[in-house]
């Protein structure tokens, strides 16, 4: 999965950057729609990551998605309404529907595009700590009412709560899991694909499990 987050600049084009300024990521200031295309082209976005990625400029949302491969990878769009409809327009136009999907203002983005793929985030309850029975079932029913295809735990759900979102075909993703031992508790509560910074450590711990069952 690539996530990505969509701003617009204040000539139009659609740039990828997280924050509403490029302060933190870039070798600049200011906020994405006051400054140009031109300005933000000319700022460094690699080199306060690490030097080796210096000269890395901000792509536009057309040039992350076309540097995608089209089958294997899912692509997570999180944009705000102002842009919501245009990023669903674009993604359907570049025959992504059925690998993308978008987590902000869904409804705009189904006015244009209705059967644009959709993730719940609105996470109920503090991270890392346990719900209660009543916002397990809270944060379900609320995915299935908005027709949402995915959900997104940060801190495992109920196993009654996992079946209620199967049952309406909804998938269940996790973020994130980077701790070996975590991922067998996973995959029995029925969460279907992790987010980890530790690929290569989880994929093990899982190539590991299967063998062992």
């Amino acid at each position: 999965m690539v996530e990505m987050d969509v701003q617009r600049c204040a000539t139009g084009e659609l740039v990828i950057m997280h924050d509403a300024t490029v302060d933190r990521t870039t070798n600049g200031t200011g906020k994405i729609a006051e400054l140009t295309f031109e300005q933000i082209r000319e700022l460094d976005a690699g080199v306060k990551k690490n030097p080796r990625f210096a000269g890395t400029k901000v792509p536009t949302f057309d040039e992350a998605v076309d540097c995608l491969p089209k089958d294997g990878i899912w692509i997570n769009v999180h944009c705000s309404g102002k842009v919501a409809d245009e990023v669903a327009k674009r993604i359907k136009e570049k025959g992504r529907l059925h690998q993308a999907f978008s987590l902000n203002a869904i409804e705009r983005a189904r006015k244009v595009v209705p059967e644009i793929l959709s993730c719940n985030m609105n996470r109920t309850g503090k991270r890392h700590v346990a719900w209660t029975p009543e916002q397990n079932t809270l944060y379900a029913t609320q995915t299935i009412d908005h027709r949402c295809n995915f959900l997104q735990l940060i801190i495992p759900c109920s196993a009654a709560a996992v079946t209620l979102l199967h049952v309406a075909g909804a998938k269940i993703n996790y973020f994130g899991c980077n701790e070996p031992d975590k991922l067998r508790e996973l995959l029995d509560l029925g969460v279907d694909f992790i987010l980890t910074d530790k690929l290569d450590v989880i994929q093990a711990k899982y190539k590991e499990s299967e063998n062992t069952k």
